[in-house]
C-alpha cells in the first residue's frame, strides 16, 4: 500500500512539473509537511495554494481525456435525475449527476475512482456514463445544495413560516425559523445581500443578486419582530432604535460557514437593516478565470511581479476590486515571498499568507498595520482600502522602502487616482515615485447562457460599436436558471495602466487630467468601454448593461 501511495504521489508530482505548475523545491517541501500532517499530497498543494483546484481539475481532466467543467454553470439537475441516487450515495463518491442524454447519464466528479463511479451508475441505473471533471470542492458542494433545495422549497417555507408568524398574535413563537428560510432562500438564488426595508403597512425583503436588488417577499408589521432576532444574533442593543449599529454573527448554511454583516439604520418607519453573507474561507481564483482576457494578463501579471510600489484597484463598492487583488497575488511564487494583509473584514483565505483583520476597539487600523508590517519584513503588503491621509502616507512610505503595496481606491475614473490623493495632501512627487499601475473595474452581468438568443441590433445601438462589424448582438430571453432576468453570473469590464516614466513625470509636474490623457489615449492603451464593447460583441453580456454600469461615459463613444 506505501508503495502505491509512493508511485501515484511520483505521478502526481511529475504531471505538475511537466505542466509547469510547480517546481521541485515545492515538491520536496510538500513531501517533507506530508511525513508530518499524513495528509494527501494534493491536499498539502491546494491548502499551501501552490496550486489551485482549477489547476488539478483541468490537469487530471487532460490525463484521462475527460472535459471539463465548471458546476456553478452547469444547469440544475432535474428532478428525475437527482432521484435516480441520494445525497449520501453522491458524496462517497464524489460525482453529481446532471442530465440524461438517450442511453447516458453526464455526471460531474471530484477526486474519485473514475471506474469504481461509472460501474456503480451502470449498477444503480443500468445507463452508461459521461463523467465531466469538475473541481473537487465544488462538485461536493453542488452535491449538498442540490438535494437539500430538491428536498427543501424554501420559497414555500418562507410564505408558510411567515403565515404562522402573523396568526400568532400573542408572539409565543420566534422567527428563528423564518431567518434561518431566508439565508437558505438567499443562498439558493446566490444573493450577497438581504435588505429589510420597513413601511407604513409592511416591511419587504430584497435580495441582491449579480449586483441588482431584486423584490423577494411583502411581510406584513406583525413580523417585525424578526429585526429584534437579527439584532440579538448579531450583538446589537435590541433596545436601542434610534440609533444606527453594525454587527455580526456567523451561521452554517448547507454545511458551509459564512458570516453575517449586519447594519441597521433608522427610518421614519423604523429600521432597515441589510445583511452581507460572506462565504467563509472562500478560495481564490485566478485572473483568467475571473474573466479577464489573455492579452491583458500578460501586463497584469507583470503589475504585480513587481518588486516594489503601489497598485491601485480602482471602481465603485461591489466592483470586484478585492477579489481582484487577491487573484492577483497567485501569479507570485507565494511560498517565496512574505506576503501580509489587514483587512476589512477578510472575506479570501490566502494561503501562506498573513492575514489581519482591522480592529476598531482595539485601535488596530490600516495605517497602524503598516507600521507593524514593516518590522516583520514583507515583501508584500495588502491594504483592503486607503480611505484616509493617515494610510495613504504609510502605503507611500512602505512602497518607497521597497515593498509592493496592493490597495483599492473609492474613485470612479482611473484618473480620479490623481485627485484623491491630492485631497489627501500627499505630494505629487511622492505619488509619481511610487504609484506603478492602476486597475480600473466593474463587474458586469453576463448574459444567461441558458436562454441567450440573437437579435438585429437597431441604429442607435451600432452607433455605440464605433464602426465595428455586428450583425447580431444577444440577449437573455430569462429562464427559470435565471430567475427571468436573462442574465447570470457577472464579469469584469476593466481598463489596465501601467504608470511609464513619461506619466510618472507628467504626475509630479502636476500636469492636468486632459494632458495625461492625450498621452494615454496615444498609446495602445484600451479604455474600459472599448473593452466592455468586446464583451457585448462576443456575447458575454448586453449593451443595455454595460450602459447600466458605465453610465454617461459609454455617452462619449457616440459621435
Amino acid at each position: 500500500m506505501k508503495q502505491e501511495m509512493d508511485h501515484k504521489k511520483i505521478r502526481i508530482g511529475d504531471a505538475l512539473i511537466a505542466a509547469d505548475l510547480v517546481s521541485e523545491y515545492q515538491i520536496d517541501i510538500i513531501a517533507q509537511k506530508q511525513l508530518i500532517t499524513g495528509e494527501k499530497f494534493g491536499e498539502l498543494f491546494l491548502r499551501m495554494g501552490i496550486v489551485s483546484e482549477y489547476d488539478i481539475a483541468r490537469l487530471l481532466g487532460e490525463q484521462r481525456s475527460l472535459a471539463f467543467s465548471n458546476v456553478d454553470e452547469e444547469p440544475a439537475p432535474e428532478a428525475e435525475i437527482l432521484d435516480l441516487f441520494n445525497q449520501e450515495f453522491c458524496l462517497s463518491r464524489a460525482f453529481l449527476p446532471l442530465r440524461r442524454e438517450g442511453n447516458e447519464l453526464i455526471v460531474v466528479a471530484g477526486n474519485v475512482d473514475y471506474d469504481e463511479v461509472e460501474q456503480a451508475i451502470n449498477q444503480r441505473t443500468g445507463l452508461r456514463c459521461l463523467i465531466l471533471q469538475g473541481e473537487f470542492s465544488k462538485v461536493l458542494r453542488a452535491i449538498r445544495y442540490y438535494y437539500y433545495f430538491a428536498s427543501h422549497p424554501v420559497q414555500e417555507l418562507c410564505l408558510k413560516e411567515s403565515r404562522r408568524l402573523e396568526k400568532d398574535v400573542d408572539q409565543v413563537l420566534t422567527p428563528d425559523a423564518l431567518l434561518n428560510h431566508l439565508f437558505h432562500l438567499a443562498v439558493q438564488q446566490r444573493a450577497t445581500d438581504i435588505h429589510i426595508q420597513p413601511e407604513l403597512k409592511s416591511f419587504h425583503i430584497f435580495f441582491r443578486i449579480d449586483g441588482v436588488l431584486r423584490p423577494v417577499f411583502a411581510f406584513s408589521r406583525k413580523l417585525q419582530r424578526l429585526v429584534a432576532s437579527i439584532k440579538m444574533q448579531a450583538g446589537m442593543d435590541i433596545s436601542d432604535n434610534i440609533r444606527p449599529q453594525d454587527g455580526s454573527f456567523s451561521i452554517a448554511i448547507i454545511d458551509m460557514p459564512f458570516d453575517i454583516r449586519v447594519s441597521t439604520l433608522i427610518t421614519e418607519f423604523g429600521e432597515n437593516i441589510v445583511l452581507r453573507l460572506l462565504p467563509g474561507g472562500m478560495q481564490v481564483s485566478g485572473l483568467k478565470q475571473l474573466g479577464f482576457f489573455k492579452k491583458d494578463l500578460v501586463l497584469i501579471d507583470k503589475l504585480f511581479a513587481n518588486p516594489y510600489g503601489i497598485l491601485l484597484m480602482t471602481g465603485p463598492t461591489g466592483a470586484g476590486k478585492s477579489t481582484t487583488l487577491h487573484s492577483g497575488l497567485r501569479v507570485s511564487s507565494m511560498d517565496s515571498k512574505n506576503i501580509l494583509t489587514v483587512e476589512d473584514p477578510i472575506e479570501y483565505k490566502l494561503p501562506l499568507a498573513c492575514q489581519t483583520q482591522v480592529n476598531r476597539k482595539a485601535g488596530y487600523f490600516f495605517d497602524t498595520a503598516i507600521t507593524h508590517f514593516l518590522r516583520h519584513d514583507p515583501d508584500v503588503i495588502l491594504l483592503g482600502e486607503i480611505r484616509d491621509t493617515e494610510t495613504a502616507q504609510a502605503a507611500i512610505t512602505a512602497a518607497e522602502t521597497g515593498h509592493l503595496v496592493l490597495s483599492t481606491l473609492h474613485v470612479n475614473t482611473m484618473l480620479g487616482v490623481l485627485s484623491r490623493f491630492q485631497a489627501l495632501n500627499i505630494p505629487s512627487q511622492m505619488l509619481a515615485d511610487s504609484l506603478i499601475g492602476v486597475i480600473n473595474q466593474r463587474l458586469v452581468r453576463k448574459i444567461c447562457s441558458f436562454c441567450r438568443e440573437s437579435y438585429v441590433p437597431d441604429e442607435k445601438e451600432r452607433r455605440y460599436l464605433q464602426g465595428v462589424s455586428a450583425e447580431v448582438l444577444y440577449r437573455g430571453r430569462g429562464c427559470k436558471h435565471c430567475l427571468g432576468t436573462g442574465y447570470f453570473g457577472r464579469t469584469p469590464v476593466y481598463e489596465v495602466l501601467s504608470i511609464n516614466a513619461e506619466l510618472s513625470e507628467m504626475i509630479a509636474a502636476k500636469c492636468s487630467c486632459a494632458e495625461i490623457e492625450k498621452v494615454i489615449a496615444a498609446s495602445d492603451f484600451v479604455p474600459i468601454e472599448k473593452m466592455g464593447l468586446q464583451l457585448v460583441i462576443q456575447g458575454d453580456t448586453s449593451l443595455d448593461e454595460l450602459k447600466r454600469q458605465l453610465g454617461r461615459t459609454m455617452e462619449g463613444l457616440i459621435r
